[in-house]
């Protein structure tokens, strides 16, 4: 029995070890790879445990659940956020849907003349999935969010809907409200 858990435990970290690696520095290397151009600003900020924890009694709180019961951020463990601005003239050239991904299932691959955008999960596992990955850009900024936890299968497909809707700063004043503090 241990030399099949040794094993299994050994696929599991080859497995992992292959997958594309996600945070803010390998998205600002790529925005530079892609345009010539590093990014002209950027805002970057990590959520752990402690903040989360912080943020769901905040929202408890000021009745903004959006089911009785329910938290808006249930699941999550990190969250991991950045906006970048682009030089002028250089978002045309950004593709996320180019980047060379492996070890990641794609939900949302678009791209169009003035925008693109990935979204990719990994770890699923019933009604949920491990981690969430959002590349997207538009004519000016281009913003990466990865959420970790245990998180609805639906939230792939809310944000695919949100950029359809609304493009790369639909999904930066949603992602940004979670850190407003409620009035």
């Amino acid at each position: 029995m241990t030399v099949k858990r040794s094993l299994s435990l050994a696929v599991i970290l080859a497995l992992v070890g292959c997958a594309t690696s996600f945070n803010p520095d390998r998205i600002r290397s790529e925005i530079a790879a892609q345009t010539g151009a590093d990014p002209q600003g950027i805002l970057e900020f990590t959520l752990g445990p402690t903040m989360l924890s912080l943020a769901r009694t905040l929202f408890a709180a000021s009745g903004t659940e959006t089911v009785p019961g329910s938290q808006p951020l249930a699941g999550l463990r990190k969250l991991q956020f950045a906006v970048y601005n682009l030089a002028p003239g250089r978002a045309q050239a950004l593709d996320f849907t180019r980047m060379n991904v492996t070890g990641w299932e794609p939900t949302v691959r678009k791209r169009d003349a003035t925008s693109s955008t990935l979204v990719l999960v990994r770890g699923a596992e019933g009604d949920t999935v491990g981690d969430i990955v959002l590349v997207t850009a538009g004519e000016k900024e281009a913003i990466f969010a990865r959420w970790t936890g245990r998180l609805s299968r639906k939230v792939p497909e809310q944000i695919g809907e949100a950029i359809g809707s609304g493009g790369p700063d639909a999904v930066k004043r949603e992602l940004m409200s979670l850190t407003d503090q409620p009035e």
